[in-house]
C-alpha cells in the first residue's frame, strides 16, 4: 500500500478541505482522468440521475456533494477503481465527507452505487461487496459489522400503481451484524433486526426480527441463525486479517 500512501493522502486532503470544483478536478487528476479536456466549467455543468428525481426539487445536491458523487463513480471507472490498495481507502474518505454519517473501518467493493449519499447513515466496520445499489432517497441506516455481500439492492422509494409519478419514501435500517447475501433485495420500510440474515435471493417486504434468517419471494422466517458466544465472535469482516478495518 505504502506505493500509493502519498496520493492517497494529498486527496484526502482535498477531500477534507471542501471538496470544490478546483479541488475535485485535482483529485480526479490523481487517479488519471482530465475533466479539463472538455473545457472549462464542464464539472459544474455534470448532470446525475438524482438531479432529474422529485425529491431534488426539496434536497437538491450541494456543489459538494455533487462533486463527491461524481468521484466516487469515476473511480470506479479509472484503472485504480480495481486497485484495491488504493480503492478502499478513497472510498472511505468520500463516505466520511457525503454520508449522512459514517464510522471507521468501512469497506466497499467496485460497482457500488447510491442516489443520495448524504442519507447513508454508516456505522463501524460495515461492509459492501461488489456491484450493490443502494437507492437512498428515503434513507438508510447501517448498524456496526452489517454486511451485504455481491449485487444486493435497498430500495426506499415506491411508485404510485394509478400514477407513477406519485411517489412514497420509507426508511430502511439494517441492524447490526445483520448479514445480506448475494442479489437478495430489500423493499422500503424493511428494518433488519441484529444479527439478521437474508438468504440468496430472498425479496425482503417485512421487517425481520433479531437473529432470524429469512429466505424466499416473498421472504419469510426460515430459522434463527446458527450462533453462540457474543457479537464480536461473529468476526464479520469483508477481507482476511480484517485488512481496511479493525
Amino acid at each position: 500500500m505504502a506505493f500509493y500512501d502519498k496520493m492517497i493522502d494529498e486527496i484526502k486532503s482535498l477531500v477534507e478541505g471542501g471538496f470544490c470544483e478546483q479541488n475535485a478536478l485535482r483529485a480526479l487528476d490523481k487517479i488519471g482522468i482530465d475533466m479539463r479536456q472538455f473545457g472549462g466549467g464542464a464539472l459544474k455543468a455534470y448532470k446525475l440521475w438524482g438531479d432529474y428525481m422529485p425529491i431534488s426539487d426539496e434536497d437538491p445536491y450541494s456543489e459538494e456533494q455533487r462533486n463527491l458523487h461524481i468521484f466516487w463513480e469515476l473511480l470506479d471507472r479509472s484503472p485504480l477503481g480495481i486497485n484495491i490498495d488504493v480503492a478502499v481507502p478513497l472510498r472511505q474518505i468520500i463516505a466520511k465527507k457525503l454520508f449522512k454519517s459514517c464510522g471507521e473501518g468501512f469497506v466497499a467493493n467496485e460497482g457500488c452505487r447510491f442516489n443520495y449519499g448524504h442519507r447513508i447513515e454508516v456505522g463501524d466496520n460495515v461492509s459492501w461487496n461488489a456491484g450493490c445499489y443502494i437507492d437512498s432517497k428515503g434513507g438508510v441506516s447501517f448498524g456496526n459489522f452489517a454486511m451485504l455481500t455481491e449485487y444486493v439492492k435497498i430500495f426506499t422509494h415506491s411508485h404510485s400503481e394509478a400514477n407513477h409519478m406519485e411517489r412514497s419514501y420509507a426508511k430502511v435500517t439494517i441492524g447490526d451484524y445483520a448479514k445480506v447475501y448475494t442479489s437478495a433485495t430489500i423493499l422500503p420500510g424493511v428494518t433488519l433486526g441484529t444479527g439478521a440474515v437474508v438468504a440468496t435471493g430472498a425479496i425482503v417486504t417485512k421487517s425481520v426480527d433479531d437473529f432470524t434468517l429469512v429466505g424466499g419471494v416473498p421472504a419469510k422466517p426460515m430459522r434463527k441463525r446458527k450462533f453462540e458466544g457474543e457479537l464480536k465472535d461473529m468476526q464479520q469482516y469483508m477481507m482476511k486479517e480484517k485488512f481496511f478495518q479493525k
